[in-house]
């Protein structure tokens, strides 16, 4: 009859809505269960690019510095004064480069073993880098051996005054696990000119400067003139 067709219908339509509602609630469950995965998928992959960022960030920074005082190495010292002589040769400001040694290190190194050795130089470290922080950086180039980039610079004088400065605060006492150590150093000064076109240049003659040191009785300063 039509009553019976009418409640048959109305049944179909009621499963067909019902089949529907399940239909979209499973989509949307699936929909859900997929952007959970990709949301913890991009929250792996950022994890593992910042890690690998966090890496690459380290051996850089390891690459570029001493790994017993924490200050820039020889590639990050060289890396900087080939930017500085390009800075130069376009007009920029002068600077100068310090080298310099401590006197009988070894004696210190050999006498009372490397670690208090070590200690001494991460001691030397700081207080160099007390002194010139303010007009320039300390790097280690290895060994007892220290460099001081001042850049710019308004004259060789300024280059001087920090010689004296660095001289005078290496003459006083380190403590070094117990014991009251002194050294000094010798300093060797290049200051910038048209006639240097590399950075080992200047670091030679900075060299030849803190050996002509040394050979005038140490704790002392010079300064390169051809």
């Amino acid at each position: 009859t039509f009553v019976a067709y009418q409640i048959a219908h109305a049944l179909e339509r009621k499963r067909a809505d019902e089949a529907l509602r399940e239909a979209n609630r499973e989509l949307e469950r699936r929909v859900a269960e997929r952007t959970a995965e990709l949301a913890e998928t991009n929250a792996r992959l950022r994890a593992e690019i910042a890690q690998r960022q966090t890496i690459e960030a380290r051996l850089m920074h390891d690459a570029l510095h001493d790994t017993l005082t924490g200050l820039p190495n020889r590639a990050y010292l060289l890396d900087r004064l080939s930017l500085a002589l390009e800075l130069r040769r376009g007009g920029g400001a002068g600077f100068a480069v310090l080298f310099l040694d401590l006197d009988r290190f070894k004696v210190i190194n050999d006498s009372m073993g490397h670690l208090l050795g070590d200690e001494l130089l991460k001691q030397v470290a700081s207080r160099l880098h007390r002194v010139a922080s303010s007009v320039g950086w300390v790097a280690r180039l290895g060994g007892d051996e220290f460099a001081i980039l001042v850049d710019p610079i308004a004259g060789p004088e300024e280059a001087e005054r920090l010689a004296e400065r660095v001289l005078e605060a290496l003459n006083l006492p380190f403590h070094v696990a117990g014991k009251e150590l002194y050294t000094s150093a010798s300093v060797g000064i290049a200051v910038s000119g048209p006639h240097y076109a590399k950075p080992e240049e200047l670091l030679r003659d900075a060299d030849v400067a803190l050996y002509r040191a040394k050979a005038a009785g140490r704790r002392r300063w010079q300064r390169f003139d051809e």
